[in-house]
């Protein structure tokens, strides 16, 4: 009973404090809300052009580009990935060498101040077709490196590329989450899927942006699989017309 009863009161002293409950779908689902459609939204869903400021390259030789973190196992690690090179695309395309660039991080926990370097791998991923009717594909090299032995709560400083190239990128930096503990949780999560190329998608991201989450959980089809041109344009509303040779219609290009 007197568990019982501190339970409840420090239930009663959560409400008091906030001056509201964690919302919750225990007892049945919220209400629904409905939100009219933004007319000024732009219609449709056809792809950006490459040379969209979002999608064009903007680096040169082997510097990193489309740096990208992930959560690991445990509040103690984290993934970093990038992109180096520039992907093929051609009826005779010659895969990079992943072995020539070299996968690093360089972090610590003050501004300018790398005290901490992590090697990482890199692979290189290539889409080569056994017969005419599809361009080859080939992509950059697609670096991973994890970092470990990283402090909760804790704001990490780092860049990464290859230093004996003198090809890093700028300076990033991450926050780690706090370890698990029954008071302790994200203060936002963003759950997002099949985000597309579209400016409907710019949209998407400046209003994640916008919200600044502590974390995103994408839930998958985050890359074009089907009815995507091997020239790297947009997506074939009749794919048997603009291949009529092509026995198969899926190719899978990170760029």
């Amino acid at each position: 009973m007197k568990k019982i009863c501190t339970t409840l009161w420090l239930q009663f002293f959560v409400v008091i404090i906030f001056g509201k409950r964690i919302p919750t779908t225990l007892d049945g689902p919220f209400e629904p809300v409905t939100h009219r459609f933004d007319p000024l939204l732009h219609k449709g869903s056809d792809d950006l052009p490459m040379d969209h400021p979002r999608l064009k390259r903007n680096v040169t030789s082997f510097f990193p580009e489309q740096i990208a973190l992930a959560l690991s196992t445990n509040s103690s690690s984290m993934w970093i990935s990038w992109i180096t090179g520039e992907a093929q695309i051609g009826l005779n395309v010659t895969p990079h060498d992943p072995e020539t660039v070299a996968s690093e991080v360089w972090y610590g926990k003050e501004s300018g101040k790398y005290t901490m370097k992590q090697n990482g791998v890199s692979v290189v991923y290539s889409q080569l077709y056994p017969f005419e009717g599809l361009w080859n594909y080939s992509s950059g090299i697609i670096h991973h490196v994890k970092i470990d032995g990283l402090e909760p709560e804790t704001k990490y400083y780092y860049k990464c590329g290859d230093s004996s190239l003198a090809a890093m990128s700028d300076e990033l930096e991450f926050e780690t989450f706090a370890l698990p503990a029954p008071n302790k949780y994200p203060r936002r999560i963003a759950v997002v899927g099949d985000l597309g190329l579209t400016s409907n998608t710019t949209t998407t991201i400046d209003h994640l942006i916008m919200n600044d989450p502590s974390m995103i959980l994408m839930v998958g089809d985050l890359t074009y699989a089907n009815q995507y041109l091997t020239t790297g344009g947009k997506g074939a509303s009749c794919y048997s017309c603009q291949f009529p040779d092509a026995p198969i219609r899926e190719t899978f290009q990170p760029r």
